[in-house]
């Protein structure tokens, strides 16, 4: 297992990686390591910093999502939410086939091990509030705007 983090637009990112998978991205976080960043690690950053900078609006480095079938359905259906589009937490949870399952799909969220990539921060309230995150509702608003504004590519 990897762990490497770097300083970003956002704080400093870590990244955990197994067998050349991202497994675990913590945004905004105040630890640091610095193991040798394997390929995922280096591929993950210069994607990472590339989003920031509205360069990318999609991401190509290897992940793996781990958790529960419930938790993968939830965050394997999150994924398929485009770019610059938001979803509520309702929507979110008919479109895993769980309709009922509104707050275990908050939680899913809540504990999404791979934000960006899983982009649990484009799941919003049905009232339209943002909602919570785990890096902060400042970091949460902050991507919404990246994402509004026409991309850089």
């Amino acid at each position: 297992m990897t762990i490497y983090s770097f300083k970003s637009k956002v704080g400093t990112v870590t990244l955990i990686s197994k067998n050349n998978k991202i497994i675990k991205i913590v945004l905004n976080t105040e630890e640091t390591y610095q193991d040798e960043p394997d390929k995922a690690c280096l591929l993950a950053e210069k994607e990472i910093l590339e989003y920031f900078d509205n360069l990318r609006t999609e991401f190509t480095f290897p992940v793996n999502i781990e958790g529960s079938l419930f938790m993968k359905s939830v965050l394997k259906t999150m994924m398929k939410i485009p770019y610059g589009e938001t979803w509520s937490y309702s929507k979110l949870a008919k479109a895993s086939g769980n309709e009922k399952a509104v707050r275990a799909v908050g939680t899913a969220c809540k504990n999404n091990p791979l934000p960006l990539i899983v982009p649990c921060h484009r799941v919003i309230k049905k009232t339209g509030e943002i909602g919570n995150f785990n890096g902060g509702v400042d970091l949460k608003q902050y991507l919404l705007n990246i994402e509004k504004k026409p991309s850089k590519i």
